[in-house]
């Protein structure tokens, strides 16, 4: 049997370089890809963090508004009142402890 002498009699093998370099680009192109995914994640992440924030900061403003609007006497509920009365006795408290 006739074994092949150089690289050149032996056409199916590509250099240990041109492999090297081919497998690198692969995991660069990957890497970029998860990073690219990564990245959008990280950003959807925050803006959901974002929205929730605001959305609470909303609810806040929607209860303080309440609030004031049952205190002038613009709307009336029972519910309302409830949650006004269980308010002021926590403030209540609140100020008592802060009392020196």
């Amino acid at each position: 049997m006739n074994m092949p002498n150089n690289e050149a009699d032996r056409p199916e093998l590509e250099p240990l370089g041109d492999a090297l370099n081919r497998v690198m680009r692969r995991l660069v192109g990957r890497s970029r890809l998860e990073l690219g995914r990564a990245a959008r994640s990280s950003r959807e992440r925050l803006e959901l963090r974002q929205l929730r924030r605001d959305l609470d900061h909303f609810w806040a403003r929607l209860g303080k508004t309440s609030y004031h609007l049952v205190e002038a006497g613009e709307i009336d509920h029972p519910a309302l009142r409830k949650a006004i009365a269980r308010i002021d006795e926590l403030e209540a408290k609140i100020e008592a402890l802060q009392q020196p």
